[in-house]
């Protein structure tokens, strides 16, 4: 079995976060991640994987203090957000700064552990100018990057394969947020293009993303499509993964014993979504 964490939108780095669902807590991080250390140290997990824009901007301090941060006793791997990519020196920066985030010193990569396989996958959102972000929020990929994702979904016999990839694939469903209209609806080009390899290959479960910082959950026939709410947010929450080769178990937790009170808006109550957008057993047949 692997055990992981997955989280995402920490914003290290931000005075006020710009973009928020629920109140943000960007100073409180170090004891936010005390909780995740604390899985680590009583080896109930394997590794971490941040969901994307872990810094607000990226910057060598930003990403210095990231590892400061985030040196965990497990390993701790990145799938880039826009965030982290707001210079068009950004992905160089990275590697050079935090290679430890990257396997295979790239920024599309394969994190291989046990009975789970997680192909990494950043979405591109400038056009013309790989891997940087200046306000467009239009998500594509290269042209080579598609083609290099399913190379790697061949090479791996295992059942049990996810994509990371910071965009989400569908956006926040009526039923969960009670609008009239979808909520951070996605381009549907993007979409098509990651739906039909979950579709053609049946060993790929599922697409991990964060961008959006709300919990969502869609389950299809093909496969599973979830976001995770910002780390940062109250009220803290994170989602601990299971998987085996017959099956895939995952749930939705919340920091608690904290310092400090941090506010809630209970009318955004939707940002933390449904049991059903929060939680998931899926046994493969």
């Amino acid at each position: 079995m692997t055990r992981f964490i997955y989280l995402s939108d920490t914003h290290i780095g931000a005075d006020i976060v710009g973009f928020q669902q629920q109140p943000a807590y960007p100073d409180k991080l170090e004891e936010l991640l005390a909780a995740v250390a604390e899985h680590a140290r009583k080896g109930e997990i394997d590794f971490v994987l941040h969901g994307g824009d872990m810094v607000d901007t990226c910057t060598p301090a930003a990403i210095e203090r990231a590892k400061q941060l985030f040196d965990l006793p497990v390993p701790v791997y990145l799938s880039l957000g826009n965030h982290d990519l707001d210079r068009k020196d950004a992905l160089s920066l990275w590697l050079t700064l935090a290679p430890e985030f990257f396997a295979g010193q790239s920024p599309q990569y394969t994190i291989e552990h046990g009975d789970c396989v997680i192909h990494v996958t950043p979405n591109q959102w400038e056009s013309g100018v790989p891997y940087y972000w200046s306000s467009r929020q239009e998500a594509y990929f290269l042209d080579d990057q598609l083609p290099l994702l399913e190379e790697s979904i061949a090479r791996y016999k295992g059942g049990n394969q996810w994509l990371a990839i910071h965009n989400p694939i569908y956006g926040v469903s009526m039923e969960q947020s009670g609008s009239d209209r979808i909520i951070h609806d996605v381009p549907p080009a993007f979409q098509e293009a990651i739906v039909h390899i979950v579709e053609s290959y049946p060993e790929v479960r599922g697409v991990l993303s964060g961008h959006n910082h709300i919990n969502t959950l869609k389950h299809t026939e093909a496969g599973v499509y979830l976001t995770a709410s910002s780390f940062i947010e109250a009220p803290f929450e994170y989602k601990i993964m299971e998987a085996t080769q017959q099956s895939v178990s995952i749930h939705t937790h919340a920091v608690n014993g904290l310092s400090f009170k941090a506010d809630y808006n209970s009318g955004r109550s939707f940002v933390q979504g449904r049991e059903v957008d929060r939680s998931l057993l899926w046994r493969f047949s």
